[in-house]
């Protein structure tokens, strides 16, 4: 039974709250459309202004690094003074004003300040060629292909993101000029500057923005879903009532529908629809057993389609005539069917009746009625001819008879008149079973 009351619910399209509910689920897969894909359009467009700020920054970084006097090697090298993390290996040394100083290659610096930048500044840079001639400044895969594309000047910088265990890192990369100390690890060909910078708090902080967008609209879209959804249950209710009401008519056009079929198909008479168009919409059995047809064979048709030549006359026939169809007599009467204000014609409703046994009845009663009227003055001329023959002969007067004669004939004359003068029907009993045309005067 629960599962009966579900589809019943389920496929019953007056139920405002399912209407509604449908009316719903397209709204429902738009806005969830919409929402992924201004998402999606939203982190693209962050994740695009993200790639440009650390382009930015890292074209900073990079300037920052080659205009940086720390590692450039103008002179050959760096005096610094002696402390416990220079050693005194060096032969280059100078005193000026009791401090010692030693000279330093440009590369240690280098190595310094990638170590110092890492563990302050949270990046590192390398520098490398394609022709380092050491194997700690030798470029790594990326690297290689993008001193390739310097080579051959398919760009001018390179930008990348990558993931190097749980960090994630933005790499950048530009052609710098090797020159002085330099080419001491590197010879004067193709040389590049790759900074490594961890955006762990560069993605943390646009997922955040990311994230209270999606919410703004995830709220935005929930109020319009709900204010749509109020809208859709108000006229959800209404279109429902509406549905029931057009339901209730419909299944009482069905009834009248209905009644009124089996109503045309219980009439004796025959009867014939046929519409605007002359075409035969129906026909009751009465037609089919009068014409011995079936309906099947005459519905849908036009009336010129119609080759028996006996049912062609019978729609073809004029309201009120009477046709003589197999010793029958059958009266066709038109009904003309117009909407109800009178001014459309849907069609003409045409029966026909048998009228044979009306005809037949009638005539019966006519001539019972004459037979009965003439008998009297006909059985009183018959016994008056005798009488008339013996006073002949005997050379009586014959006035009182002829006088008789007389009366007689003017009562069959009389009743002649009456039955050519007819204009109503009337009848009066005969016997107990038959009843006979009233010729009486009234």
């Amino acid at each position: 039974m629960p599962v009966k009351r579900l589809r019943s619910w389920a496929f019953s399209p007056e139920n405002p709250f399912k209407l509604s509910l449908m009316l719903s689920l397209p709204l429902i897969a738009v806005l969830f459309m919409l929402f992924y894909s201004v998402i999606h359009w939203n982190k693209k467009s962050i994740e695009d202004i993200q790639d440009k700020n650390m382009l930015l920054y890292a074209r900073a970084l990079y300037q920052h690094i080659i205009t940086s006097p720390l590692w450039r090697g103008d002179h050959s090298g760096y005096y610094v003074e002696v402390t416990e993390h220079i050693t005194d290996s060096t032969k280059r040394r100078l005193n000026i004003m009791g401090k010692d100083y030693a000279r330093v290659a440009p590369e240690f610096y280098t190595a310094r300040i990638k170590g110092l930048t890492r563990k302050r500044a949270a990046y590192s840079f390398h520098i490398t060629s394609l022709e380092a001639l050491r194997t700690p400044n030798s470029p790594d895969a990326w690297e290689l292909q993008v001193l390739n594309d310097f080579k051959y000047g398919l760009r001018q910088d390179a930008l990348t993101k990558t993931t190097f265990g749980r960090t994630t890192f933005y790499r950048y990369m530009a052609p710098i000029k090797m020159e002085g100390a330099c080419l001491n690890c590197h010879t004067k060909l193709t040389a590049g500057l790759s900074i490594d910078i961890p955006v762990d708090f560069s993605d943390r902080l646009y997922a955040s923005q990311l994230k209270r967008s999606a919410i703004s609209f995830a709220t935005f879209g929930v109020f319009i879903l709900l204010f749509v959804m109020a809208i859709t249950v108000f006229f959800s209710k209404r279109i429902s009532d509406s549905f029931r009401s057009i339901k209730s008519l419909n299944a009482r056009l069905e009834e009248l529908s209905a009644k009124n079929k089996r109503m045309l198909e219980s009439i004796v008479d025959a009867i014939v629809v046929i519409n605007t168009d002359n075409k035969i919409e129906m026909v009751n059995p009465g037609f089919e057993k009068l014409l011995g047809i079936r309906a099947e064979e005459l519905v849908g048709k036009s009336c010129e389609e119609i080759t028996r030549q006996e049912i062609k006359k019978l729609l073809g026939s004029d309201s009120g005539k009477e046709v003589i169809l197999n010793d029958r007599v059958l009266k066709i009467s038109d009904v003309d069917v117009y909407d109800q204000e009178g001014t459309r014609k849907y069609g003409i409703i045409k029966i026909i009746h048998d009228a044979t046994e009306e005809k037949l009845a009638a005539a019966m009663e006519l001539a019972g009625a004459a037979a009965h009227e003439m008998r009297q003055p006909l059985t009183v001329i018959l016994n008056l001819l005798p009488l008339i023959s013996d006073k002949i002969e005997s050379g009586q007067d014959l006035s009182e008879e002829f006088g008789m004669l007389e009366q007689q004939c003017s009562r069959i004359n009389d009743i002649i008149n009456r039955m050519l003068n007819i204009t109503h029907y009337r009848r009066r009993p005969y016997t107990e079973e038959l009843n006979i045309f009233d010729f009486r005067d009234d």
